[in-house]
């Protein structure tokens, strides 16, 4: 598979000279490889089945149109299978440095940052394509959707986002619940960088309106986690993540 990848992203290379350095684990939907070739390496990626949301003509139109300082254009992209091609960016995944760093409200900066610079998404993120119904929020803005701190490279200048496949029209606090569920801080913690951060872009903070987000994240989890078990994915990983989010949802 990796190599009919690069055969089809770039057919100009000299497949056999191409060292893999290192399968990136964590994936779900889609194989990750670091390589290398003739001194550069990159990032390839190898989806491993169709998933509901993700459309590929529309994630390759809206990664030629992201800002550079946001995050990673791809040297080649392939809208029939998802297969994309991409530089390699030296850094740390956050979920691997935030101990260290230890600022809750440095989420709220980021997420301000990345708001205020991404173009209009021109579609909506519908959760109703797993067959659930979301609670209705009254505010979006183009958000992320997949914004874990695995899908944030911390380099000593930036902190690029990769991942763009839900990219979407939602409310800015689904990307914030994202974030600190992902880092599984205090959950005492997530009302107050709410508050501070719709406070930053002039939007009224509700408990009902944080309360209608977390239950779609951890409605998103479960549905993605469901579907991925309904298609032959079977990795532990996934099946805990579908008891956690029952256990979510049931709260």
């Amino acid at each position: 598979m990796l190599e009919s990848a690069l055969r089809k992203l770039v057919p100009e290379w000299d497949i056999d000279t191409v060292e893999v350095i290192t399968y990136l684990e964590g994936g779900y939907s889609n194989d990750n490889y670091r390589i290398r070739y003739r001194d550069h390496e990159y990032a390839l990626r190898v989806p491993l089945r169709d998933q509901p949301l993700v459309d590929r003509h529309h994630e390759r139109a809206w990664l030629d149109k992201l800002p550079n300082a946001i995050g990673v254009h791809p040297i080649a992209y392939d809208t029939e299978d998802g297969y994309m091609l991409s530089p390699w960016i030296e850094g740390d995944l956050l979920v691997d440095v935030w101990h260290q760093q230890s600022k809750p409200q440095e989420l709220c900066d980021y997420l301000l940052s990345l708001h205020n610079s991404l173009p209009d998404a021109q579609r909506t993120y519908d959760l109703s394509s797993y067959g659930v119904e979301p609670r209705p929020t009254s505010f979006s803005t183009t958000c992320h959707n997949d914004l874990n701190p695995w899908n944030i490279i911390v380099t000593p200048t930036a902190w690029v986002t990769l991942d763009w496949e839900f990219v979407g029209y939602n409310d800015p606090l689904f990307d914030l619940v994202g974030l600190h569920q992902g880092l599984e801080l205090p959950e005492s913690e997530l009302a107050d960088l709410g508050e501070y951060y719709l406070a930053q872009i002039q939007q009224p903070f509700s408990q009902d309106r944080l309360y209608a987000c977390i239950y779609n994240f951890w409605l998103r989890e479960h549905s993605w986690a469901k579907y991925q078990l309904s298609v032959g994915n079977n990795r532990t990983e996934i099946e805990e993540q579908l008891q956690v989010a029952e256990s979510h949802l049931r709260q």
